[in-house]
């Protein structure tokens, strides 16, 4: 008898057999240390409506393991004393958003946003990385969608969100991740599920068809990261869908500087009566209350820190840097960079391993100027640039001639607005000022003439 009870005891899950199971590799389970003092009151957690284990509640294990995948550990949270967030402009074509106030439960409902953005950053060249959770406030806050931005063209992270709120996907993240270049955990039926969906978007009238009033009824609030489109481009505005889906409430983590955004989307939402609410990165009076407000902004605006500079206008334009670069320049250029090398300072990119392309590609000289500029390498090459303003380029993964590598960095320096330097084998030095520039050339150049 006690061998049997030994036996069923083996056979049984336990708890913790149970949460190992659950967890995946994924960005969106990002670790977390969750506050589980007994004087907190307010809970909340995620669950996905169509799932294996919708409206389930994980409990947070004592180990503090954090469960992966569609379900999201319970977190105990503390009410916040109320935080004051409002943005004012000096532009007075700007508006004013009220001053409703912010608790800590919207707070963290935006830093799970700005984790799930993650998933998607660096593969939206040249669009920015966002992140979308949709919350139904009730008796506790349930998380009924969420998504990122996949990759340029696709649907941006609300609608991803509002895919799995409406029930038009089971999970918006998952879907999200099918939508991205290299489908490595959905399968190709649900990248078709959402390219099916995407030409319905993006037919007419396509938002009201997916999403007219299905949650209405509901007290939900959006929680995005960066402020909604209100333009058309490739699909669109999403300001409009949170619109026609019904969202009463939507607290943004970074207005979009964007020209063609530029608090538009903050304005249409209000005037379909949507309350909004902007996260401040700005010190209050009282600096204690709204430190945690501060840290979410500044998530969200690290998540397009590079996008921002894509797209603010320089204080002095750099013009054409293959016109204003002459030949002493270009050798003060690469001086620098060989100090650099010497030192090992010089920061390098290399072309990803691609084995689609053949030796035979690599050894045609013509080939770099038909091989695909993979999006991934452009915004690493981009974000290189701002930060460090001069760059070597290691493209032996794709181009084995010295003319092949020419081509494709001319065509990599265009895209980037950058100039090419020096082309040695299959190597390029690229050069950019940054936004506030540090080199400055006039200065390298007379340094070199007067060693010479």
């Amino acid at each position: 008898m006690c061998s049997a009870m030994v036996s069923a005891r083996k056979s049984r899950p336990t708890p913790m057999r149970f949460l190992y199971r659950l967890i995946l590799p994924t960005a969106v389970a990002a670790y977390s240390n969750v506050s589980r003092q007994g004087y907190l009151t307010r809970q909340y957690t995620r669950s996905h409506h169509v799932s294996t284990y919708a409206n389930k509640k994980l409990p947070l294990p004592s180990s503090g393991v954090f469960v992966a995948y569609n379900q999201y550990q319970v977190q105990t949270v503390l009410p916040h004393r109320a935080i004051n967030t409002s943005l004012k402009s000096t532009d007075t074509k700007k508006h004013e958003v009220g001053a409703e106030t912010l608790s800590t439960a919207d707070i963290e409902h935006m830093k799970l946003a700005a984790r799930i953005a993650g998933i998607g950053k660096g593969n939206t060249y040249p669009n920015p990385a966002v992140g979308c959770v949709l919350v139904r406030h009730q008796a506790e806050d349930e998380i009924i969608g969420s998504g990122f931005h996949p990759r340029a063209g696709m649907p941006h992270a609300e609608i991803f969100a509002l895919l799995e709120a409406c029930g038009h996907v089971n999970d918006g993240v998952e879907s999200a991740r099918s939508a991205m270049d290299d489908i490595t955990i959905a399968t190709s039926n649900e990248h078709q599920q959402v390219l099916d969906l995407l030409d319905i978007y993006k037919s007419e009238d396509g938002a009201s068809k997916l999403f007219k009033d299905y949650l209405i009824d509901s007290d939900i609030t959006a929680y995005v990261t960066l402020e909604p489109c209100c333009h058309v481009g490739q699909t669109p505005p999403c300001a409009l869908s949170l619109v026609a889906a019904g969202i009463k409430r939507v607290v943004v983590g970074f207005r979009d500087p964007n020209p063609r955004v530029d608090g538009g989307g903050l304005k249409a939402l209000q005037d379909s009566g949507v309350d909004v609410l902007v996260l401040s990165s700005a010190a209050q009076k009282d600096s204690d209350s709204n430190a945690e407000e501060i840290a979410a902004a500044n998530e969200c605006a690290n998540l397009v820190e590079h996008f921002v500079k894509r797209i603010s206008p320089r204080e002095e334009p750099i013009g054409n840097l293959d016109e204003l670069i002459n030949g002493k320049k270009r050798r003060a250029l690469r001086a620098f960079a060989g100090r650099q090398k010497t030192d090992g300072t010089i920061h390098e990119v290399h072309w990803p391993r691609d084995f689609s392309i053949s030796d035979e590609d690599k050894k045609d000289s013509e080939f770099g100027e038909r091989v695909n500029l993979d999006v991934k390498f452009l915004e690493r090459v981009d974000n290189m640039l701002w930060d460090h303003e001069i760059i070597l380029l290691r493209l032996n993964n794709v181009v084995h001639k010295k003319k092949g590598a020419k081509l494709l960095s001319e065509r990599i320096a265009n895209e980037l607005n950058a100039h090419v330097a020096q082309v040695l084998g299959h190597t390029a030095l690229l050069y950019r000022p940054g936004f506030n520039p540090v080199l400055d050339l006039d200065e390298l150049a007379s340094k070199d003439d007067g060693n010479e």
